[in-house]
């Protein structure tokens, strides 16, 4: 039987819906939040110390702060009709997610901007970019998140339309024109803005390298230091480019999918409600989510694609780790005891009786442990002695 377009339509949306968050959402999450572990722990090495690394850092946190709401929403809530998950989606979830997207964000523009001034006015940005003002900025991002993001806080409430069954309900702010226009500063402020800003920069450091690249010829740096450290800038500044790429490439899309835009170029003529609920509306969502996790994952791939640095320190990482591990198996504490009971000498005129009992009881780690060799070998020795001499009498 052929379905009505509408029922059609209906059914395509929520097997996207289902693929999306059933399937393809975890699974991106999982993946982005392992990602996001590993430059966590390289980035924090002291070989990177410069203050983009710094940035990275607080991006790569921020990231999996998202990645890890969205995955137990996506795992869990969900699915759930519960009191206290439907509290989490409101309060938690969909606010504290938009905070770190926000953050994640102008995290981007920011270290683009330094760049930017650091290829256009190096000395200037030298003394004044380094990783304690890094630090302060970031903090300073992430707390004009939380209060361009306390809006998010007011948009649903928890109510049970039947016994047992708990669901989240639009306040009147979330429909008012109030939430309207906020939604407006919203996209211009997280999509559009960014999206200028980092055009433009981005632009600007692809001819800078490029141009980086015939001056280094034309001079013909030999210098091994000068070459390595104009090496590791341009690969970091390689790095942010696809970083920004990433970026625009996923955010773009979102962009036209907050519900201000959307309606601005897909809904004329359609009541607010109406397009609000419709599937192609429901859709776009759908597709924009995906492309956001992604964004908010894929950093590793092209940190380990274009900065051979973030390589070497995450090779130099694992093979310290590994060398602990091998040590820790190697020389694992335990406890020793030993008695020398009952060590005997008779001969005709005399009989010395050598007794000793000694209980040792220790913890021990390598260096013990060659004590303790020499201790065993001297016991060895002395034994093979008294062996011996009773063995000639």
């Amino acid at each position: 039987t052929t379905l009505p377009p509408s029922a059609s339509v209906t059914q395509v949306y929520q097997v996207v819906g289902q693929i999306t968050y059933t399937y393809l959402g975890p699974i991106i999450c999982a993946m982005g939040m392992l990602f996001n572990i590993i430059n966590f722990a390289v980035l924090m090495q002291h070989q990177l110390k410069e203050s983009p690394y710094t940035y990275l850092t607080g991006l790569a946190m921020v990231d999996f702060s998202a990645l890890t709401l969205s995955f137990i929403y996506m795992v869990f809530s969900h699915k759930t009709i519960g009191k206290y998950w439907k509290y989490y989606d409101a309060y938690i979830f969909l606010p504290i997610v938009n905070v770190c997207v926000t953050s994640s964000v102008w995290i981007i523009v920011l270290l683009t901007i330094e760049r930017f001034l650091f290829v256009r006015h190096p000395l200037w940005a030298k003394a004044k970019c380094d990783r304690a003002s890094a630090k302060v900025k970031i903090l300073g991002i992430v707390g004009l998140a939380v209060v361009f993001n306390i809006p998010r806080f007011l948009l649903f409430k928890v109510h049970e339309p039947r016994p047992g069954i708990w669901a989240l309900e639009h306040t009147e702010f979330r429909r008012s024109d109030n939430f309207f226009g906020i939604n407006w500063v919203y996209s211009i402020t997280v999509q559009i803005l960014p999206l200028i800003i980092l055009l433009f920069a981005n632009t600007y450091l692809v001819y800078a390298v490029m141009r980086a690249r015939k001056q280094r010829e034309q001079l013909q740096i030999r210098n091994n230091k000068e070459a390595t450290w104009y090496r590791d800038q341009v690969r970091l500044t390689i790095t942010l480019i696809s970083i920004v790429c990433l970026f625009i490439v996923c955010i773009l899309p979102s962009a036209f999918s907050d519900f201000p835009i959307a309606y601005f170029f897909f809904g004329r003529g359609i009541p607010v409600k109406e397009f609000r609920s419709s599937n192609f509306y429901l859709i776009l969502q759908y597709i924009a989510n995906v492309l956001v996790w992604c964004n908010l994952s894929l950093n590793f791939v092209l940190y380990c694609a274009f900065n051979e640095k973030f390589r070497r320190v995450m090779r130099h990482m694992i093979k310290r780790w590994l060398k602990l591990s091998c040590i820790k198996q190697s020389y694992r504490p335990f406890k020793v005891s030993f008695n020398i009971n009952g060590i005997t000498r008779n001969n005709s005129s005399q009989t010395n009786s050598l007794t000793q009992q000694t209980k040792c009881s220790m913890s021990m780690g390598g260096q013990e442990i060659l004590k303790m060799d020499k201790v065993d070998h001297s016991i060895s020795q002395t034994t093979a002695l008294f062996d011996k001499s009773e063995a000639e009498n």
